[in-house]
């Protein structure tokens, strides 16, 4: 039921996916005392321990992220990899293809916003010359890089089921293959289905 009301509260713009996490938190701390009364005032130094630990965890991820895309960016590496795609071929089915490729190993690598930013730039002129639509290209755009959050090394998500679950990363990430596998085939599928179905694509 909560998780129902916060969705909808997020869908009618009362607030923000950050702004519902802390509203969660208060409603977590006011159940646990007052609902529940199985939290305690001492164990509260502890809970906010274990959260500042995983968070640290995802910030020297990112941390370590922002450099990289810096050293892409010196490198020219994004306006690199356009003009090889260009020169592979000029069929819009391949080119995409390429680009979701790409899209794929950037998420392995790279923290998703500074993917977003180093990448949209280099990718939109080559969607938009296909006459693809660019709120299917920002769809798959999203997707793709989700898919990354859970695909080691980086794979922020699997390092906070690691902290959560106290379970090795290794062990989580040979679990998490057969969803990633499907998840890859979904990727594809949204990139391409709504080429050969136009009524599915927003313009």
């Amino acid at each position: 039921m909560y998780e129902v009301s916060i969705k909808s509260a997020m869908r009618l713009s009362y607030f923000t996916p950050s702004e519902a996490a802390d509203v969660a938190v208060i409603y977590a701390i006011i159940v646990g005392f007052f609902v529940y009364r199985d939290l305690k005032p001492g164990q509260l130094f502890e809970i906010m321990k274990k959260s500042a630990k995983t968070s640290a965890v995802i910030m020297i991820i990112i941390a370590c992220s922002g450099p990289f895309g810096w050293v892409l960016a010196k490198w020219s590496i994004p306006e690199a990899i356009s003009t090889a795609v260009l020169s592979m071929s000029t069929n819009k089915f391949i080119i995409l293809f390429l680009i979701g490729i790409i899209i794929l190993i950037a998420g392995v690598f790279m923290e998703t916003s500074s993917a977003i930013i180093l990448l949209t730039p280099v990718f939109l002129p080559l969607v938009q010359a296909m006459g693809i639509s660019l709120v299917h290209f920002g769809v798959v755009f999203v997707v793709g890089l989700a898919i990354g959050m859970i695909t080691p090394p980086v794979a922020i998500n699997l390092f906070v089921a690691s902290s959560i679950t106290r379970l090795p990363i290794t062990k989580i990430s040979k679990a998490i293959i057969p969803y990633l596998i499907g998840l890859i085939a979904v990727f594809f599928a949204v990139m391409y289905i709504p080429l050969f179905i136009p009524s599915l694509i927003i313009a």
